[in-house]
């Protein structure tokens, strides 16, 4: 069961209105863009949210980020980085793609530190053990841990994720993929494990199917410049191996 990030809530909570949806003058303008603006001076990440958390809920967030202009949405994403649950994830998902592009490397930076936060306390501080292994190269010494945490946290999208590393780091593309698609399964917006999937399927020798994951990751997350150049190079590489 995903954790409540919401530690001691003022019982006390702002009610959407128009006010927090529409672009208004400086003078009149929504609580949360005040907040937001002294953030941007100040760069107190804590002091924002915990002002933010005094006043407006989970679900007014989402709904700031849904249907606010692009400064209200950068505010609710910034907000929601250190606020956001369970119910927060996909909707940064969405935002990965959104119009202004502020907003899309704000949501970015929430929605990968919210896959890691969507567990239990305990389990959220193992797999940034494993992560750290992982990250060393130390993929063999990460597996047992990385295993023991998916049979206990199976809806952990991450966890999926981490095995997925592991498998690869040892060269075991079979395991790899399906973990990379367990992850997947949990988490359509995790484009980490889209691009991952696409390195194995490279590896593997199947570039249509490298191409199409490698899209996916593209449609969630456009600012991927890396993954245009693959699939640039994937291209010339089918079509040179077409005239052979």
């Amino acid at each position: 069961m995903p954790a409540n990030w919401h530690g001691g809530q003022s019982t006390r909570r702002h009610v959407i209105t128009d006010a927090d949806i529409v672009t208004t003058p400086h003078s009149s303008c929504p609580r949360i863009i005040s907040h937001f603006r002294r953030f941007l001076e100040n760069g107190d990440l804590h002091r924002y949210a915990a002002a933010v958390d005094r006043a407006y809920s989970t679900s007014t967030l989402l709904a700031i980020l849904d249907r606010g202009d692009a400064e209200l949405r950068r505010a609710a994403v910034t907000a929601l980085r250190s606020l956001g649950g369970h119910s927060a994830v996909e909707p940064l998902g969405r935002a990965l793609a959104d119009p202004d592009r502020s907003v899309r490397q704000a949501a970015d930076v929430a929605f990968r530190q919210l896959v890691v936060r969507d567990a239990a306390p305990t389990h959220q501080r193992r797999l940034l053990q494993v992560i750290h292994l992982n990250e060393g190269g130390e993929h063999a010494a990460a597996l047992p841990p990385t295993l023991i945490l998916a049979d206990q946290a199976p809806d952990y999208a991450e966890v999926h994720h981490q095995l997925a590393v592991c498998w690869q780091g040892l060269d075991d593309l079979d395991a790899a993929e399906a973990a990379y698609c367990s992850c997947l399964w949990h988490c359509r917006f995790h484009y980490p494990a889209w691009l991952g999937l696409a390195n194995c399927r490279i590896a593997a020798g199947d570039v249509n199917e490298a191409i199409e994951a490698l899209r996916q990751a593209l449609s969630i997350c456009p600012d991927l410049e890396m993954a245009k150049t693959k699939i640039e190079a994937l291209r010339q590489r089918s079509r040179q191996d077409s005239r052979e």
